[in-house]
């Protein structure tokens, strides 16, 4: 089962505010793979345990330019993690010291060395219709 198949909270109920998120996805370094996406509302899970994830969903085509679009999101602070999952298994792989195999982001593209980024060093604020985000992959290994 892929992990970052569309979903939506089962106990999620219309929102009288809401917007749409566009996650634009750059740097992918090859067309091969899928580029999973995770939409996250608070730090548990972030950025790694997609289970945890608000939303999840993804981009089976890799090419120049990536797009995905959360609709219907509630107002609030989110958090993106991307990880470009080369051999379509649905997780990403990693060294014998954790470090990622293949390309991950977040939103706000922070600077990490010892770790992934938090939660609040990658949170945005959806308070309007529209807000569009880029994240860079990163390629740690290789």
């Amino acid at each position: 089962m892929n992990p970052f198949a569309d979903t939506a909270s089962p106990d999620e109920a219309p929102a009288s505010e809401s917007g749409r998120i566009v996650v634009k996805v750059l740097d992918a370094h090859n067309c091969i793979g899928d580029l999973g996406i995770a939409l996250f509302n608070n730090k548990l899970g972030f950025p790694g345990e997609v289970e945890h994830a608000y939303r999840k969903g993804g981009l089976n085509e890799i090419g120049e330019s990536n797009r995905y679009v959360f609709e219907d999101v509630p107002y609030g602070t989110y958090a993106v993690s991307v990880i470009h999952d080369e051999s379509c298994c649905g997780e990403l792989h990693k060294n014998c010291f954790g470090i990622p195999k293949e390309g991950v982001g977040t939103s706000n593209n922070p600077h990490f060395f010892l770790g992934p980024p938090s939660f609040d060093c990658a949170s945005f604020e959806l308070k309007s219709e529209e807000v569009e985000i880029e994240v860079r992959l990163k390629y740690l290994c290789g």
